[in-house]
């Protein structure tokens, strides 16, 4: 579980939590009075054909305040006499935590798989933006929610009003910084699978020669919208970059090389997500495929490695990757880096912005300039 998580934007409503310091038998200010405002006739559905609402999903991070004034330091609470808990999406202006509910729902998925009934977590801010939260554990609401795409939540009925507030650690799903199961990393000894590297098998890298891995990590996943795999073609990247077609999650870094690189990052070598390549000539979203497994690992450091030859990162981990990964997973990766818990990783190379990496591409491909030019910068450089 993690307190940076995705959740849906389902829409602007009437306030489920009309009143501060409501007073229950057994707890203060712990009911949302107003719950049934998101109960119409007919019943509300949001989202449908050509309208999926898995095209919403945004991230949920704590604010300033985050749940610290919760009733246990661990939940968002409905009690905003007492302090006004924040929380971003996407990054954005602090948002107020108003109110939370559960309500007996029914989904429906894009590619017919059948629909399902769940208990959905609602909650919204002061200002009536509503959001679909993700479980708090790994039950069967959550199974239903990351089984297929999503294509439309209709409200049935309120299930339950009565809580304390929002749990703040929650599940995390719709995301991954991987490699997909198959993919040649180069080692001493050769190529070798991803699925098949352990701890303390050694893999080459671009600054630092063979290097241990040190966690390697894997979770399947059916395909749908991000879940999609990116597929790189050979020499989509440049000549013989890579080898053969690679695929990696839309998040994952390939490395750049270039001068217009450093004429707009400051630095020759940069590292751009997949995805914001997508329209390169030979880099393409794989919607071939209807599951996929992603694998990543972790050296003492990030690395710039050789997959399918094509120098890609290993993992980062950033925001992004922390919320998309399981608390065991955190878990045992701060057990062998305590000091990732409390601050950033160094990256191997420049990471620059989103928009600025679509801007890149969108340069590369105006003026058909490979993403990795060898001819005018290089090979191996080091860290900035």
């Amino acid at each position: 579980m993690a307190t940076t998580f995705n959740v849906i934007f389902l829409g602007n409503f009437a306030s489920i939590d009309l009143v501060e310091g409501d007073r229950a038998p057994s707890s203060n200010n712990s009911i949302a009075d107003n719950a049934n405002a998101l109960i119409t006739t007919p019943r509300m559905e949001l989202g449908g054909p050509g309208n999926p609402i898995w095209k919403s999903i945004q991230e949920f991070s704590p604010g300033s305040t985050g749940s610290s004034g919760g009733v246990s330091n661990n939940s968002y609470d409905m009690d905003n006499n007492a302090v006004n808990e924040t929380f971003r999406i996407d990054g954005g202006t602090e948002q107020t935590f108003d109110g939370t509910a559960v309500y007996n729902a029914t989904i429906t998925y894009t590619d017919g798989t059948p629909p399902a009934t769940i208990t959905a977590v609602i909650f919204q801010d002061t200002a009536g933006n509503t959001y679909l939260a993700p479980e708090f554990s790994a039950n069967a609401d959550q199974a239903a929610l990351e089984a297929a795409p999503l294509q439309s939540i209709r409200i049935d009925s309120v299930a339950g009003t009565e809580y304390s507030g929002m749990t703040a650690d929650r599940q995390t799903f719709f995301g991954f910084v991987c490699f997909v199961e198959g993919t040649l990393i180069r080692t001493p000894g050769g190529e070798v699978p991803v699925e098949l590297l352990q701890p303390g098998d050694l893999v080459m890298t671009v600054d630092h020669g063979p290097q241990m891995v040190r966690w390697i990590g894997h979770r399947g996943t059916p395909c749908f919208g991000p879940h999609f795999p990116v597929r790189i073609a050979p020499g989509a990247l440049g000549e013989g970059q890579p080898k053969q077609t690679l695929h990696v999650s839309r998040q994952h870094r390939v490395m750049t090389r270039s001068r217009l690189a450093e004429r707009m990052f400051g630095s020759p070598e940069a590292l751009v997500a997949a995805h914001r390549l997508v329209g390169l000539p030979g880099v393409t979203v794989d919607r071939d495929r209807t599951h996929v497994t992603y694998w990543h690992f972790m050296c003492d450091r990030h690395e710039v490695v050789f997959a399918n030859g094509a120098p890609s990162e290993t993992l980062f981990l950033g925001q992004e990757s922390r919320a998309t990964m399981s608390g065991d997973a955190l878990r045992e990766i701060f057990a062998l880096f305590p000091e990732l818990e409390h601050r950033p990783m160094p990256s191997a190379r420049t990471i620059p912005v989103g928009r600025r990496q679509s801007r890149y591409a969108e340069r590369l491909a105006a003026n058909r300039k490979p993403v990795l030019d060898r001819l005018s910068m290089p090979q191996v450089s080091r860290p900035h």
